[in-house]
């Protein structure tokens, strides 16, 4: 998966913004309020992902004592557990305090990101679903100034069910009428396959890459009875365009 960092996780839900590391460490060594701002988003990078570790160890223990309590009403119709009320304090300060360093960490992301453009260069990095790193991260790679190939993170393949993980699906074309998804698959070192579909205009590149995502998932599923795109009803094509 792309986004198995904590702090890029988050910053990516609440941002939209991708990254492929901590980018702001190659300015924490700068002098001046660049470099402050890189150290502070640094350090407080640091904490938020040690809070999610102990957030995810609290919620396991809490887990764990519901797990006992349901096996002892089932058994007895009773409830004693004594260490249920401080567990469950635990787990509520580490909550507050995992809140509380997720809104510091996206602040001070904002503040850095303020001072350090980051140019698309011939590769830039995309979620499936705004804010919702959920559902994947599509990485594109530019094929000329109006068309980037797209590439679905393992993540991505599984939220959209197709068996098609970091592998090239096709390729969005930016147009008068949108961006116009056209579906294919490679394999390593080898031309694309012979099989190309031409799929509706989006109106934006994310819905456009989504567009190569639905296809490919109806393409491998029952529904699909050996139908171009042309030969889709009004609402899977409306699905696969929105």
């Amino acid at each position: 998966m792309f986004l198995t960092d904590p702090a890029l996780r988050r910053i990516a839900a609440d941002t939209n913004d991708v990254l492929p590391e901590h980018l702001w460490r190659h300015d924490t060594a700068t002098p001046g309020p660049l470099g402050d701002l890189a150290r502070i988003l640094h350090k407080t990078a640091i904490d938020f992902i040690d809070s999610t570790t102990n957030l995810d160890q609290a919620l396991a223990r809490v887990g764990v004592l519901a797990a006992t309590a349901r096996q002892g009403i089932a058994a007895r119709a009773d409830l004693h557990l004594a260490s249920y009320p401080q567990t469950l304090t635990e787990a509520l300060v580490a909550r507050e305090r995992h809140h509380v360093l997720g809104a510091a960490l996206v602040t001070c992301y904002h503040a850095w990101r303020n001072h350090r453009p980051i140019a698309d260069d011939d590769e830039r990095y995309l979620l499936l679903r705004r804010c919702d790193p959920s559902r994947g991260v599509a990485t594109l790679r530019r094929n000329d100034p109006h068309t980037w190939l797209v590439v679905p993170d393992a993540e991505a393949a599984g939220a959209f069910d197709i068996p098609y993980p970091d592998r090239v699906v096709g390729e969005v074309t930016e147009t008068d009428r949108g961006w116009t998804p056209t579906a294919y698959i490679t394999r390593s070192h080898q031309a694309p396959l012979a099989t190309v579909y031409s799929l509706p205009a989006c109106g934006d590149l994310t819905a456009a890459c989504r567009s190569l995502m639905r296809w490919w998932h109806l393409r491998h599923s029952d529904t699909w009875r050996n139908r171009t795109p042309n030969q889709l009803d009004p609402a899977e094509l409306a699905h696969l365009t929105s």
